[in-house]
Order: C-alpha cells, then sequence, then structure tokens
C-alpha cells in the first residue's frame, strides 16, 4: 500500500489514464457535478454529459444553464444517451451506488453508448482502511463494494470489456475535528443507518483512536481503480 501515489485531486489520476482530449465524455452517477465541471474546464474535451439518478441536484445544476456540461436525469443501467455516441465514461465512486440486482444491467447500457474500443473509467473506494472502519459504524457499504467488484469480474468474462490498466492511488482525507467530520459525513440523507446515541458514542470512540493533538484527523482510503475498454 505504501507503493502508491497519494493523490488528492481524483481529475489527475484520470487524466493520466486517459486521454480525454477532443472525446466525447459521460460521467454516470455523477452528483452535484463537480467532476464533471472540472472536466470541462481543464481536459479538453469535445463534449461532456453527466447524469444522475437525483432529480433534485440535477435539476439544479440544469437550472444554472450550464454552458460546458449537459446534466441530465438517468441511471447507469438505463442511460438517456443512443448508442455508440461516446467516447469514455466515468463512474466515479458510483458503481456501489447501482442496485446490486441492476449492476450487470448497467455495464450493458455502458457498453451500448460507449464507441467501439471505448474506454470505461471505474472508480471504487476499497473496503479497508481506517477511514472505512469509522464509516462503516454507520453506513456500511461492504455488500455493495463487494458486488461491485463482482460485476466488473463478469463484465470482463463476458467478453463485454477488457482491462487495459490498474492504476490504483490513495487519497488523503483530511478533517478539522469530529463536528467536521459529523457535518461532512454523518449529516446525509443516504445514510444505511439513522444516528442513535450509540452510534454517535461508537464513531466518538473509534475517532479518538486517530485523532492528533488539535482534535482533527488525516485518513487516506484505497481507490481501485479499473480502465476498462469495450471489446
Amino acid at each position: 500500500m505504501s507503493n502508491l501515489t497519494r493523490q488528492p485531486d481524483e481529475l489527475v489520476p484520470l487524466t493520466q489514464a486517459i486521454v480525454l482530449s477532443s472525446m466525447d465524455v459521460l460521467d454516470v452517477g455523477c452528483g452535484a457535478g463537480g467532476l464533471a465541471r472540472r472536466i470541462a474546464a481543464k481536459a479538453g474535451v469535445a463534449s461532456i454529459t453527466a447524469i444522475d439518478s437525483d432529480t433534485s441536484q440535477i435539476t439544479d445544476n440544469i437550472d444554472a444553464n450550464p454552458k460546458d456540461v449537459r446534466f441530465a436525469i438517468g441511471a447507469a443501467e438505463a442511460l438517456p444517451l443512443p448508442s455508440n455516441s461516446v467516447d469514455v465514461v466515468v463512474m466515479m465512486k458510483s458503481l456501489h451506488h447501482v442496485p446490486v440486482k441492476r449492476m450487470d444491467e448497467a455495464f450493458t447500457e455502458l457498453a451500448r453508448v460507449l464507441r467501439p474500443c471505448g474506454y470505461l473509467y471505474v472508480c471504487e473506494p476499497a473496503y479497508a482502511g481506517a477511514f472505512n472502519e469509522i464509516m462503516s459504524l454507520f453506513h456500511d457499504e461492504g455488500p455493495e463494494r463487494a458486488a461491485a467488484l463482482k460485476a466488473i469480474d463478469r463484465a470482463v468474462t463476458s467478453g463485454q470489456f477488457t482491462i487495459t490498466k490498474r492504476p490504483d492511488y490513495l487519497r488523503p482525507i483530511e478533517f478539522l475535528n469530529l463536528d467536521d467530520f459529523r457535518k461532512r459525513m454523518m449529516d446525509l440523507p443516504w445514510l444505511k443507518s439513522r444516528i442513535t446515541p450509540k452510534i454517535e458514542k461508537r464513531v466518538r470512540s473509534a475517532w479518538k483512536m486517530h485523532a492528533k493533538t488539535d482534535g482533527g484527523a488525516s485518513f487516506t482510503s484505497r481507490m481501485l481503480v479499473f480502465v476498462m475498454r469495450k471489446i
């Protein structure tokens, strides 16, 4: 693990793995659209479309009337794009959010919208490390992340894709204090568990094991990267 590059900017390993210049790019599971906007601004793409199933976030982005990113409501298993219409698909920490029973459908859809020999960039957080241990106290994504890796294997063995690169990296994560962690990680609408006093106590205890003298904490999360190509 120590041999992996520390990379706080997720755009850097993406552009190192795939040349995005002059490409038509699709960002699947774009969330608030920050990565899509940065790709549009810095990667020299021909076009970028960003989709998410969260209608409120997509609506806000559409209402902002951006000139450089096309936002649309959609999901990996039902993409609102024509066949053979993009050169690169990016799934940045979003594959494990696809319903487990529909992950194979998602790969079929990804292959459909990609042009021949198009690239699929999948980045998934590893289910390991101190940060993951704390998160799993109230939001355990173990089953979903394991299912995502199995779905990648099936997409390869079925002949839809081939893996060309595996450039994993370490993403540093910094928190000013426990309150900062609560605000950024525990006050989210999609958490799997309700934050009860019992969970709060367990999180506080786990936090003390990693907190620095100023109350802050630093973590690293291993990012599993699969650069895949449509066959």
